[in-house]
């Protein structure tokens, strides 16, 4: 796998509290400058890095560099250098209301958890996810590039998966946008992206962008799937980020969702999950034990829900599960 990351100059921007001042500041000042170098090694295997630094060339803010989507120097050539979504400012009273101000320690302390503490679990559930990626990627009707929006991209343990999905047929490339509010997952991520770097041959090229699923920067009807896994549990609003889900999807487009769930065979585990669902919010990011996910997609508008219901062995509040995928 082929995997190309183009770098948000948002590293840099502050976090928590400042973020509305550094919005200010951005849009009244338009003086952030950059400049791209690309690099290629072992052609159809290695890692191409395309890093952008501040330099006095090109003045753009940082919102108007996503909204070109990819490299901002306009010079970079061949097959993968341009990507086909291009990213715009998200909706400002939406932005305003979901991506709420953070703690950056709580956040660096969060993403080390789930880069190093989840391989149980993606072991779990490992078959499951080989089979939906499989459904999205092998089955497309796409030729060409495919471009793909995971929300709450975290660590990116599903980079394994767009790397395995078989090559049969579907896309011939992957346009890949990792969207996260928790700014300090973005070092975990490509470090997952780079081991699977040499599987398969499906060429991925991956942008990190800071974000909330219920104020997407994209346009509407821009991108051919959205994917979700342990992502919607800690939205602040579910069916607003479902909202949005289908907004950016293209006709046809598809939402490949793996989810923990309240229980649906066990009252009194549900009435547990309930009780313990505020300690958790405030423990792991937001995150409810209690959301009836799959009812909530299949009631939000998509064309076709193909979802499953399962349980399962030894993760106690977060057994309960619904995994699959809708059609807009």
């Amino acid at each position: 796998m082929l995997v190309r990351t183009f770098v948000d100059p948002a590293l840099d921007r502050p976090r928590g509290r400042e973020r509305s001042d550094h919005r200010r500041r951005l849009r009244a000042n338009r003086s952030n400058r950059v400049k791209c170098a690309s690099t290629n090694r072992n052609e159809g295997s290695e890692l191409q890095l395309q890093n952008i630094s501040t330099e006095k060339s090109i003045a753009l803010s940082r919102r108007s560099l996503l909204a070109f989507g990819t490299c901002a120097c306009g010079t970079c050539v061949g097959p993968h250098a341009l990507a086909n979504v291009s990213l715009i400012e998200p909706d400002v009273k939406l932005e305003t209301t979901f991506d709420i101000a953070r703690d950056a320690k709580r956040d660096e302390a969060f993403s080390r958890g789930m880069a190093t503490m989840m391989g149980g679990f993606e072991s779990a559930v490992r078959e499951r996810k080989a089979r939906l990626f499989d459904d999205l990627l092998s089955r497309s009707e796409r030729s060409g590039e495919m471009s793909v929006l995971e929300i709450g991209a975290g660590s990116a343990p599903n980079a394994e998966f767009f790397a395995r999905a078989a090559r049969a047929s579907g896309p011939s490339n992957v346009d890949l946008i990792c969207l996260d509010p928790n700014d300090s997952m973005r070092d975990y991520a490509e470090e997952n992206l780079r081991r699977f770097r040499s599987v398969g041959d499906r060429p991925v090229e991956a942008r990190f962008v800071h974000g909330v699923a219920e104020a997407l920067p994209l346009q509407d009807a821009s991108v051919d799937a959205v994917v979700s896994t342990l992502t919607l549990c800690s939205v602040v609003d579910q069916r607003q980020a479902l909202r949005e889900i289908r907004r950016v999807l293209k006709p046809g487009g598809k939402f490949l969702f793996l989810e923990h769930v309240l229980s649906e065979t066990d009252p009194k585990f549900a009435r547990l999950q309930e009780s313990l669902t505020p300690m958790q919010v405030s423990v792991a990011d937001g995150c409810h034990l209690n959301r009836r996910t799959l009812q909530e997609i299949q009631t939000s508008g998509f064309r076709s829900v193909d979802g499953e219901y399962y349980e399962l062995d030894g993760f106690w509040v977060i057994a309960p599960q619904v995994c699959g995928i809708a059609v807009a």
